[in-house]
């Protein structure tokens, strides 16, 4: 994706302006909130000269309880 270097930084101050007034309330809002917090690291990746979809990104978080046998591996260590 070629998008100019102030394309990009405009669209990142309006996405995090849109952070900024998101309020959360409930699990949609929370997945909102992902999205865009990942949309303003991929535009910060092409700003940079990166490709934004091939950036590293912090892995989704798990739902629900860890499995019995991590958590009494987590005890014992």
């Amino acid at each position: 994706m070629s998008l100019s270097r102030r394309c990009a930084e405009t669209l990142i101050d309006l996405v995090e302006i849109k952070l900024s007034c998101l309020e959360i309330t409930d699990r949609e809002d929370l997945r909102e909130k992902e999205l865009l917090l990942r949309c303003v690291q991929e535009l910060k990746a092409e700003v940079r000269g990166e490709s934004g979809a091939t950036a590293a990104f912090a892995p989704p978080k798990r739902r629900g309880r860890r499995p019995k046998h991590l958590q009494f591996q987590d005890l014992h260590v």
